[in-house]
This record gives C-alpha cells, structure tokens and sequence, in this order.
C-alpha cells in the first residue's frame, strides 16, 4: 500500500508546498523591493532633479501635458507625475478638501491664479469657479501655480512639490519638507512617477496602479512577510512532529 511519502520519509504534499512558498517568498521579496529600494533610488534622482525636461507619450492627456509644461518652463515629467499623483488622470476628481480635476486645484488657488481658458458651457457649469473639471483650463492654472512655487523656492523641486501638496506657508514655516505622513508619503508617489517618466517617457498599467496604491503596497508586504514566516514553520518543523519518525 502506498505509504504517501516520498524519498526521505518526507510527505509526497511537502515538494508542492516547496514550490507555493518559494513562489510567496519571491513575491514579497519583489514588493519590498520595490516599496523601499526602488522607491529610495527614485526619490534620490528626484531630489537631485539634474535630468532635462522629458517630453511624455503614452498616457491620458500627454500631448497636453507637453504643451502646457513648456508654456510654463516646467518638465513635462514632473507636471505628469503630479497628474498621477493627484487625480490618476481623472478630470472629474473631487477631494474631501474640495480640490478639482487633473492637478487638484483648490478653488481659492483658482482664484488667486486667475486666467484659466474657457470651456464650454456644459463643464463650466459644473463648479464654481467655472471651468475646473477641464483639463485644458485645470492643467493651466495647475502649471501656473507650480511654476510660481518653483519660482519662489528658487527652483527646488522637492519643496515646491511639497508647498503644492501642504502649502507654501507650511514649508516656509518649517524650513523646508513638512514632516507630515501626508507629505511624505505624496513626495514618494510623485517622486516614483517621475523617476518613471523621465527614464522611459510613459508610465505602465503596472506602476500606475503601484503609484496610485502606494498605501496598500505597503500594507501588502508585512502581510506578506507574516504569510511567509507561517508558510515556513511546516518546513522546519521536526519530522516527527508532521508524523513520521524522528532520527534515534
């Protein structure tokens, strides 16, 4: 009768298991990969920012983006990356804090901004001011309004990514990248865009959707590490312990 153990008095079920943990354990070494060295290097080559603008292809709205970008002296990979940053390329993105559109443009920066295109009718109608759910109208006044932070902070990308996220008066106040989990957390998402865009020019459906869900990426590896460390307990538990006959 067969026994159901293979050569070694291991059981035949162990060599399968074998195959689903080495396959656990690459995956999570991958997402900590990416989630801290990949991320590291990326904010890195962001904070450096010695790349030349890069035109952009390949993603929601591109073309206008490149426009826009070099209208305002801005590299058309970092107006992107904050596209993806904020709204993921939604033109109808709302936040709880009333921001609009594809840059998130608060309706008092609208104000203060002044000069965004018409639109038509039927989209100015939709928020007061008018205008903000177009993308030409929102990506203008949103490269404006960046262009005078890059201008104000002496054309250090990191801290006018930072004011465009927490203010401009926040980063003047604590001399430089608010330590805020908010702030930090969307100079890395905007950082990873970027380091992206420039490399290549366009962004994947995979990263976008990484960069978009960096929070639960996160969150995914320690629930990964913790799977993975009870997945091996079997492995080394002792022989005798799974049934079969510990050595005299």
């Amino acid at each position: 009768m067969a026994s159901g153990r293979g050569m070694g008095g291991a059981p035949r079920w162990m060599g399968v298991y074998r195959i689903v943990f080495a396959a656990a354990l690459l995956l999570t070494l991958t997402i900590i990969y990416l989630t801290t060295v990949h991320v590291r290097t990326a904010v890195a080559r962001f904070l450096r920012d010695a790349a030349p603008p890069r035109q952009i292809h390949g993603i929601p709205y591109a073309r206008l983006i490149n426009r826009i970008a070099a209208a305002h002296r801005l590299d058309p990979a970092l107006v992107g990356a904050i596209v993806v940053a904020e709204s993921g390329f939604d033109p109808r993105a709302r936040s709880p804090r009333g921001a609009y559109g594809l840059m998130q443009v608060m309706p008092a920066t609208w104000r203060e901004v002044g000069g965004a295109p018409a639109c038509a009718d039927a989209v100015a109608r939709l928020t007061r001011p008018p205008c903000m759910d177009d993308p030409t109208a929102n990506l203008e006044v949103g490269a404006t309004y960046l262009r005078r932070l890059m201008d104000r902070f002496g054309g250090n990308v990191a801290l006018a990514v930072a004011a465009y996220n927490a203010g401009a008066g926040t980063v003047l106040q604590h001399r430089g990248v608010p330590p805020f989990p908010e702030t930090t957390r969307y100079l890395r998402q905007v950082a990873l865009a970027w380091f992206h865009l420039q490399r290549e020019g366009t962004l994947t459906p995979f990263w976008l959707t990484v960069i978009r869900s960096f929070d639960r990426w996160q969150r995914a590896r320690l629930i990964l590490v913790i799977a993975v460390a009870l997945l091996a307990v079997p492995l080394f538990w002792p022989v005798s312990r799974r049934g079969g006959v510990a050595p005299r």
